[in-house]
């Protein structure tokens, strides 16, 4: 995987992580910082799409080294969980936007997986 998709993977989190700190940490709720994250998560996942539209990134490309695919599966299926739990506990920071984000971010990576495939 090239460290620029890499690094996109990360930064793609960045809203997440966002809000579950200011989900935890009441306190250091701050709409304008959740917003800035969120530009840059969807700058990144743009930038992921693009690399899989162009055909430089796919998700086979990850899983043909396990070593990098089980700890990526690991780390997505818990903040998922953590998500959920803090979802149905009614304390997730701008929940709607966030599952807004995964959603829409989800299908395009799917829709893009597909169209590669094909």
């Amino acid at each position: 995987m090239s460290n620029k998709v890499f690094i996109a993977e990360l930064l793609q989190d960045l809203p997440l992580w966002v809000a579950i700190i200011m989900s935890v940490y009441p306190e250091y709720q701050n709409e304008y910082v959740f917003l800035v994250s969120l530009g840059i998560g969807v700058g990144a996942t743009v930038f992921i799409l693009k690399e899989m539209k162009n055909g430089n990134y796919s998700y086979e490309t990850l899983f043909n080294k396990p070593s990098e695919a089980v700890p990526f599966l690991i780390y997505a299926f818990l903040l998922l969980v953590v998500l959920i739990i803090l979802t149905f506990q009614d304390r997730l920071y701008m929940d709607t936007i966030v599952w807004i984000y995964l959603v829409i971010g989800g299908i395009g990576e799917i829709f893009f997986m597909k169209k590669a495939e094909s």
